[in-house]
């Protein structure tokens, strides 16, 4: 299918999935949408415990049987990559997905086929994690690199592709714009990789995104659905019970 969107030269998309979710307490990106299991007390016991200490390698596997039994579109990491799968086909895309915490509990969310890169520097924060996404597409020498977040569970593929409707040239960034910010997802350009690879700690990409506004270089693109992201339980929670009811 032939692009409908400003497109020139290699796109990649990676999909961040490599945080502890230390304020979830357990496995974030593993959970069902569907299971109304997760709220048992049991449950959440076992996920806070498991929040108070590093997950092992060991560890995952048995963490992640409380979650899932394969590969599913249904669990958060599954719900986002069905879309961005959906974008990459599109847009005759990469796909990948930046791996760290819990490497083996999120690999088991997503088809055998997903192209998995792990950040071993996941506990440095979100900036590795943009970092390793940023080298792996300059090793690809993609043009374009989108950066998309496992937890924006209310964005869908044509929001992803609202991005790249929204620019004129291959050269211009565009990003979400909500709650009076600049943030994911985002569209750079390979010129970025070099300031992308060396971002460090938390604070993600907020301040080159700043940059790039101020010098004309980047459009800012109204989302409000990016402002909804699952950090707690309870977040997850009230997201399925809204869903329910909004069913029936």
């Amino acid at each position: 299918m032939k692009p409908d969107t400003c497109i020139q030269g290699k796109v990649m998309i990676a999909l961040l999935a490599a945080g502890q979710s230390q304020r979830f307490g357990g496995v974030k990106l593993a959970q069902s949408l569907t299971n109304d299991d997760l709220a048992s007390d049991d449950l959440i016991a076992n996920d806070l415990a498991s929040a108070s200490s590093e997950p092992k390698p060991t560890e995952s596997k048995n963490i992640v049987a409380h979650y899932v039994a394969g590969p599913s579109p249904t669990t958060l990491i599954g719900h986002q990559f069905h879309a961005l799968s959906e974008v990459a086909a599109r847009l005759g895309a990469s796909l990948c997905v930046i791996t760290g915490a819990y490497h083996e509990a999120v690999a088991a969310c997503l088809p055998p086929s997903a192209k998995l890169v792990h950040n071993p520097d996941w506990k440095g924060g979100l900036g590795h994690s943009i970092a390793a996404a940023a080298k792996e597409a300059r090793s690809k020498r993609a043009e374009t690199l989108l950066i998309a977040l496992g937890d924006q569970l209310l964005l869908g593929a044509d929001d992803y592709l609202g991005l790249f409707r929204a620019r004129a040239r291959a050269n211009t960034r565009v990003c979400a714009y909500y709650e009076l910010t600049l943030g994911a997802p985002a569209l750079f350009h390979f010129d970025d990789y070099e300031a992308l690879s060396s971002l460090r700690g938390d604070r993600g990409a907020k301040a080159l995104l700043s940059r790039r506004y101020q010098e004309g270089s980047l459009i800012a693109m109204a989302m409000e659905d990016a402002s909804v992201d699952i950090d707690t339980r309870s977040q997850l929670m009230a997201y399925l019970a809204r869903s329910k009811a909004g069913a029936q």
